[in-house]
């Protein structure tokens, strides 16, 4: 019988234990195969990438900032040596790279300078996408490969420019492949709290969302509130910093009131997963 049994170890998918079970065993009914073994060795990479960014001090929006920074600076070289008729595609793909890097900037710029207040709710207004993980880390990884590839269709690029372009594009996709991970961690444990939710109100979200929508059921469910539901259903298990619930409020508030109303919560409940 042992000579048969396969080793968990050496199958080609992963291995996790079930609630309130044993890790799955091939003889054993009672226990049962992980579903998403692919999420849960991205949710560990990504939470030990977070930790290496914690002991250094770095935030992953310092991350993003230092990558838009390389991307203004390329393009703005680019930009200086592609004037002329001829060198016309380089010089619109250098002003579209320079515009693009400093709205990321200046959504990322450290701090809370009160300058860039109004220039970020209008590039949230305008520029949703660019407000979320997923979204930001795709266009940095978009710019940084259209940066190189305009630095290289330049006439007057040496190989000194051409060198340091592809550095700090290599930089860039490291920042964007950091902020994707984080991204999609965040995403799949918000996603692992509204299961829980979603079984254990049995359908019944709107009575859900009147039960912790206490303050201003009209206008909206607020971050302690949403914290307090997620930490009631999980046991206290999951619950969100203060950066985490902007980045989920701004994913799932259609109209950046900080709240969530009645709708928006049904709508989060009964639909698929959300890439914050």
């Amino acid at each position: 019988m042992d000579s048969h049994k396969v080793d968990p170890v050496d199958m080609s998918y992963g291995y996790t234990e079930a609630p309130g079970r044993q890790p799955y065993d091939m003889e054993r009914a009672s226990t049962q195969r992980s579903l998403m073994p692919l999420s849960d060795h991205m949710d560990t990479g990504a939470a030990r990438l977070e930790q290496t960014l914690e002991m250094l001090n770095v935030r992953y929006q310092s991350l993003f900032f230092a990558s838009a920074a390389c991307i203004v600076a390329n393009a703005v070289m680019t930009f200086l040596s592609s004037f002329g008729i001829t060198q016309l595609p380089c010089l619109i793909m250098s002003v579209f790279l320079i515009i693009n890097g400093l709205m990321i900037m200046i959504l990322d710029v450290p701090g809370t300078p009160r300058w860039a207040g109004k220039h970020r709710r209008n590039i949230r207004k305008n520029m949703r996408f660019l407000t979320r993980l997923t979204g930001k880390s795709l266009w940095l990884a978009l710019l940084g490969a259209t940066s190189l590839m305009t630095t290289k269709a330049t006439r007057s690029v040496n190989i000194f420019r051409i060198f340091m372009s592809t550095v700090s594009t290599i930089f860039v996709f490291a920042a964007a492949g950091t902020g994707m991970l984080i991204a999609i961690r965040k995403s799949l444990r918000l996603e692992r709290v509204k299961g829980i939710i979603k079984e254990n109100s049995k359908g019944a979200y709107i009575d859900c969302y009147r039960k912790y929508a206490l303050g201003d059921p009209d206008y909206g469910m607020q971050f302690q509130e949403f914290n307090r539901m997620c930490a009631d259903h999980t046991s206290g298990t999951h619950q969100f910093d203060i950066v985490d619930l902007y980045i989920i409020f701004n994913v799932l508030d259609e109209f950046q009131k900080s709240a969530i109303n009645e709708r928006e919560f049904y709508e989060w409940m009964a639909g698929s997963l959300v890439f914050l």
